[in-house]
């Protein structure tokens, strides 16, 4: 076997966030989708946004909480869903908008 023959696979899996970004370029980047594909990049720097974008998710939710206190699940089970998929929409939306629907080309 030669250098050549042997390849590392990174065989981790991309994550949610990730996902999203290889749908959004296979979509919306298509060459370049091509091209990352072929050079094997494309599956690393997915992994990559997946990171970077899971980080600013969790710094996010912080900042959420910290203006708009969570409220107890044991006194309203039903304010605290609220407060949890408004969270949740706020800082999702961030995430998708300023980390993963965006092209990049490098992790």
């Amino acid at each position: 076997m030669t250098y050549e023959q042997l390849t590392i696979v990174d065989e981790s899996p991309v994550g949610y966030y990730g996902m999203k970004w290889l749908d959004f370029m296979e979509e919306h980047q298509p060459k370049q989708f091509l091209k990352m594909e072929k050079n094997k990049t494309l599956h690393a720097v997915a992994r990559s946004v997946d990171k970077s974008a899971c980080e600013y998710k969790k710094l996010l939710d912080r900042q959420y909480e910290q203006l708009h206190p969570r409220p107890y699940e044991w006194e309203d089970e039903t304010e605290h869903r609220s407060w949890k998929f408004a969270r949740n929409f706020y800082t999702d939306h961030d995430v998708m908008v300023e980390q993963v629907l965006i092209l990049r080309t490098k992790p």
